[in-house]
């Protein structure tokens, strides 16, 4: 499939309807089914408008005349990044906002899971052999962890295997700031340091919230990965967790766009450089795509996890999932120790760049020192969160397109075996293009 262009986008999302324009493959299911013709059952559904201006107010006005206008029970609002609302409708106003001059888009809402799979317990002892040491104290510019508890951070400071059993970053990513919009984030965990607060819960929609709390362990996971002290690429930038998946891993579009419109936000608002991490996967939304491509055309950049294939465990085209397919999205799959992509994870020229996705020891969220390991593309997109957040701490005005032209420059070319047709043999690695590698410095030494 043909990346998406913004021409692309709003053709898609002109002609979303309720009955979803484009076909579920069969493990994707929506979130609150469309109501069955003549049954008068109302569903859940997000509609696009325009013509009005990108303020909360402007946008909540509108939507309560066009709910008085067409029916309908006013959801959520919509207002930084695109302008719209979740309603509860039937069939019958469905097809009265179709026909509302004032509507871009009306799309049934759909489920979106975490892009992780079923993964064995981290072990008691380290990793590998031997006696895992603490991380040393993070610095500007940079340092060397030993023996990291992750063979995932071990591969991304070297060009070549085998691994050296140590991992050299570049920079420690503070004043940076990584949004984990996932299933919450156990804040309290020693990884985090302080560093990670509840900044926001979309299933709730409110401040705080549970965001903090992390009923399902992905979200912990993933923002250690990024960010943890000992288990992350970004050894010192700020985590803020944005829930919006439950305790069951899933979540509905109505949940992830109030996210992203949160985000969208207090981000460009905020005035430190971030990234945010999409480690999740599901079926193509092109409002929601539509949405994060506003998100960046604003300056927020964000990773995306390229997605773990259908049912059978087979890794398909991360063009045909949301949000792995959006042009502006650093999506990546996943590798295995021996650089080679897992049959499950997707691929395609959507996917940018690969990075370490199995068996990833981070941290767990049933406790402040809680371990675990993660397998999918989910780690992959998590790790790479973390090596943006160092590169925007040097480079704190870049563009989300100009991160994404960083990492790849960064990458090391051609190791990744089988990488799927049509992607870029791009494996992350943490030293800025141009800049002698860890490889030099270590020859150096």
């Amino acid at each position: 499939m043909t990346p998406m262009t913004k021409k692309h986008l709003l053709r898609a999302a002109a002609v979303a309807t309720a009955a979803a324009a484009v076909a579920l493959p069969p493990h994707f299911s929506p979130a609150h089914a469309t109501p069955a013709a003549g049954t008068g059952e109302r569903g859940v559904h997000v509609v696009q408008i325009h013509g009005t201006d990108a303020t909360e107010e402007a946008v909540t006005r509108r939507a309560e005349e066009m709910t008085a206008d067409n029916g309908g029970e006013l959801r959520r609002v919509y207002h930084s990044a695109l302008q719209g609302f979740s309603v509860s409708l039937t069939e019958a106003e469905v097809d009265a906002y179709l026909r509302d001059a004032r509507v871009s888009s009306v799309t049934g809402d759909r489920t979106y899971e975490v892009a992780a799979r079923p993964s064995r317990p981290a072990p008691h002892g380290p990793h590998r052999a031997g006696t895992h040491a603490p991380s040393p104290p993070p610095r500007d510019d940079g340092g060397t962890q030993p023996d990291p508890p992750s063979w995932g951070l071990d591969r991304l400071d070297q060009t070549d295997l085998p691994l050296d059993a140590s991992y050299t970053y570049p920079g420690d990513a503070a004043g940076t700031d990584v949004y984990v919009l996932d299933t919450g984030v156990r804040v309290s965990h020693a990884e985090f340091g302080g560093r990670a607060r509840a900044a926001y819960d979309a299933v709730e929609q409110r401040e705080g919230g549970r965001s903090g709390t992390d009923c399902h362990g992905h979200g912990t996971a993933m923002a250690a990965t990024a960010a943890g002290s000992s288990y992350g690429a970004a050894k010192q930038a700020g985590i803020a967790s944005v829930r919006a998946f439950r305790c069951d891993g899933t979540a509905t579009m109505e949940h992830l766009m109030t996210a992203v419109d949160w985000i969208t936000t207090e981000a460009t608002a905020s005035g430190r450089p971030a990234v945010v991490n999409l480690g999740f996967s599901g079926p193509p939304g092109s409002v929601l795509d539509l949405q994060l491509y506003e998100m960046t055309v604003r300056g927020v950049a964000y990773t995306a996890a390229a997605g773990n294939g259908d049912a059978d465990g087979t890794g398909g085209d991360a063009c045909d999932v949301t949000p792995a397919r959006q042009t502006t999205a650093i999506t990546v799959a996943a590798t295995g120790p021996d650089d080679t992509r897992p049959k499950w994870s997707n691929h395609g020229s959507c996917a940018h760049l690969f990075a370490p996705g199995t068996d990833i020891v981070t941290a767990g969220a049933c406790s402040d020192t809680a371990r675990t390991t993660l397998t999918g593309t989910s780690a992959a997109a998590a790790e790479t969160a973390g090596v943006a957040a160092m590169h925007l701490a040097g480079h704190p005005e870049a563009t989300p397109r100009e991160l994404d032209a960083a990492l790849i420059a960064a990458a090391t070319k051609d190791r990744v075996r089988d990488p799927g047709e049509g992607s870029g043999n791009n494996l992350l690695h943490t030293v800025p293009a141009g800049s002698a590698t860890t490889d030099d410095r270590r020859a150096e030494r």
